[in-house]
């Protein structure tokens, strides 16, 4: 009894996700104005009422797809999905990945920072901090970052800076082009706070 109700808890998961990667592809292509209900079951293979068993509306589906954002940016930094070795490096590509969203598509990435700010315990700055500060903890730990310093500070400076230079990014200040910037940023940062290794690995 348990297997089944594992099985059949892990199909509603994959069915959930599924809808989310294909929504997500969707408003991608097509805008999330222009994209309806019926297109994205359709396009998942799901009846239209399936899509209500897990979200009550269109909008709803959007601070779900922040969460999936977050969970893929998550499983990009580890060893497995190939991942640098050197913490700072991996910093640099979180920062990189999260910016690769704004540049691709603005107006999406504005309502789904939006969409995860109304809700408690999905907003993306927090959740971007603490990815960034636990980046920093083993950073610390690998001597690349000063362990004197308080990594969920750090964390949140680099979470403020990334941010900054996304906006004035946007706004047209563009002295080169935006993963070079922040990996420039970074490396600015770490210039004060490096610990004895940061320059050997990253």
């Amino acid at each position: 009894m348990n297997s089944t109700l594992s099985r059949r808890e892990r199909k509603k998961r994959e069915t959930r996700r599924r809808l989310m990667e294909t929504a997500l592809r969707l408003f991608r292509e097509h805008g999330y104005d222009a994209t309806t209900v019926e297109e994205i079951t359709e396009a998942a293979d799901d009846a239209k009422g399936t899509f209500f068993n897990y979200f009550e509306t269109k909008e709803a589906v959007l601070p779900a797809l922040a969460g999936l954002r977050l969970q893929q940016l998550e499983e990009s930094l580890l060893p497995e999905h190939g991942a640098p070795a050197s913490p700072v490096a991996r910093i640099k590509l979180a920062l990189r990945l999260v910016a690769e969203d704004s540049l691709s598509d603005p107006a999406l990435t504005r309502r789904l920072f939006a969409a995860g700010m109304r809700h408690q315990g999905m907003r993306p700055v927090h959740a971007l901090m603490k990815l960034l500060s636990e980046q920093v903890r083993q950073a610390q730990a690998a001597g690349e970052i000063s362990a004197d310093l308080d990594p969920i500070y750090v964390g949140g400076m680099l979470r403020a800076l990334f941010f900054q230079q996304v906006i004035v990014y946007h706004h047209g200040y563009r002295p080169a082009p935006l993963p070079e910037t922040l990996d420039t940023m970074v490396n600015l940062l770490l210039d004060g706070i490096a610990g004895p290794n940061w320059r050997q690995f990253s």
